[in-house]
């Protein structure tokens, strides 16, 4: 069960997105609940929804053909003439008078028939046939998960995108802020002649730079929103705000080969591939029973006009069959559709190989990315550390006269980079902790 809170917000943003005035309301979500309206609205994962609604109606088409069949059917005929028996064939003449034929019924003929039909035995065919819509049903819910975990990490990965490019403002907003208070004193220095004006260009020229960044982190910002909302599923111009700032979470701790032996068995397309390869040796044996015999009852309701007598009255009978089938030579029909389903199993069977060694790759590249981001993190931040501490010394010397105008602009450069370097590694730790949840077939998010 949601939480309250994030129950609200997708209540919220259920009225927000369905009103004509949705995009001119502000929304604040955080990644759950953003993850949830994902989820509600996604169409990807929507269609993989019918098709696991599409295999579960297969599933139960074979299951009915497993039961009794019962039909009508219902004819009526009109003869051109009424059956009749004809006196001229007789070996002694008819008296005077007699007609050259007597009529033996009607030319109206009604026939309503209902059958019952029961397989008895088919050589396992309907049985198979069941089991392998059965094994369908399980391998689309599987795809339904996959589905799911590709929209999640979507969502995840722009999520984080969105928060890294407003943080990536902000550093610009405070870099804007440093280089004009450091220019303003360079115009007072100037004023009095203390700085040559060389250096005051310089730092202006800077200062515009700075500025730059700042229109190109607020353009980045506008895309990452939009990615955000096509994630979503919702109007790209819809207004929100995001709950959440880039920060470091270190994990639990696993091995790789433990994330490599967790995601073998978690991966929904492994679980998938494994009711696949069912789906396939089912397959064999389907085609193997057509060289067994089928048996089938049937049986038959009637009521019909004329009767037995032929007279223009409805009687009622019944009949019970029991047919039996068998196929004795078909020039090697069923051997090449077997030997086709053998095949498919084979490649099956390499296909199923084949994806057990992608996954370990890609459990293995994402877990030393996260490893590779978290040490990047640490690094990061005792950059920034260094480069604040390097701008506030410098920045002192600068104006006891013991530093030049381009110590400070570097320091500035040094600490805006080191700050920009700090986001970027949270943001890709973010999104590697998602990626390798993702790899391993984590679907419950934290």
């Amino acid at each position: 069960m949601l939480h309250f809170k994030s129950a609200a917000a997708i209540f919220l943003a259920a009225v927000v997105f369905a009103s004509p005035s949705g995009a001119h309301s502000q929304l604040r979500l955080t990644l759950q609940e953003s993850i949830q309206i994902a989820l509600r609205k996604s169409k990807v994962l929507a269609a993989a929804r019918e098709k696991l609604k599409e295999a579960e109606a297969k599933r139960g088409e074979a299951r009915a053909k497993l039961l009794p069949q019962i039909s009508n059917s219902s004819t009526y005929t009109r003869l051109d003439v009424a059956p009749y028996m004809s006196l001229s064939k007789f070996p002694f003449p008819m008296p005077p008078g007699t007609p050259s034929r007597i009529p033996m019924g009607d030319r109206n003929i009604y026939s309503v028939v209902t059958s019952v039909q029961q397989p008895l035995f088919t050589g396992f065919r309907l049985l198979n046939s069941y089991e392998i819509a059965q094994y369908g049903v399980q391998a689309q819910r599987f795809d339904l998960q996959k589905t799911r975990a590709e929209v999640i990490f979507n969502v995840e990965n722009a999520y984080w995108g969105v928060v890294k490019a407003q943080q990536f403002e902000a550093v610009s907003e405070q870099a804007v802020k440093q280089m004009e208070a450091h220019v303003k004193d360079l115009e007072n220095m100037y004023q009095v002649g203390m700085v040559a004006q060389n250096d005051l260009l310089r730092a202006k020229v800077q200062l515009s730079n700075t500025k730059l960044m700042r229109i190109k982190a607020a353009n980045a910002i506008q895309m990452a929103k939009a990615a955000f909302c096509s994630a979503l599923g919702i109007a790209l111009n819809t207004d929100f705000v995001l709950d959440a700032q880039l920060r470091y979470r270190p994990g639990s701790e696993i091995t790789l080969e433990e994330a490599k032996q967790m995601a073998l068995r978690e991966r929904p397309e492994v679980k998938a591939m494994q009711y696949n390869l069912k789906i396939a040796q089912k397959a064999v044996a389907l085609s193997r029973s057509q060289w067994l015999p089928n048996l089938v009852l049937i049986g038959n309701y009637n009521y019909k006009r004329p009767n037995r007598e032929n007279e223009k009255k409805w009687y009622r009978s019944w009949d019970v069959t029991l047919a039996l089938q068998m196929n004795i030579w078909d020039w090697g029909s069923i051997h090449y559709q077997t030997s086709q389903a053998q095949h498919r199993l084979r490649q099956a069977k390499e296909g199923f190989e084949q994806l057990k060694d992608g996954i370990i790759l890609e459990v293995t590249q994402s877990y030393l990315a996260l490893h590779e981001a978290a040490e990047k993190v640490t690094v990061s931040e005792e950059n920034v550390a260094q480069a604040q501490e390097n701008y506030r010394v410098t920045e002192e010397r600068f104006k006891q006269g013991m530093a030049t105008n381009t110590d400070v602009l570097d320091a500035n450069t040094l600490l805006t980079q080191a700050k920009m370097d700090h986001i970027q590694a949270l943001a890709d730790y973010n999104i590697a902790r998602a990626r390798l949840k993702k790899a391993i077939g984590i679907l419950k998010n934290d």
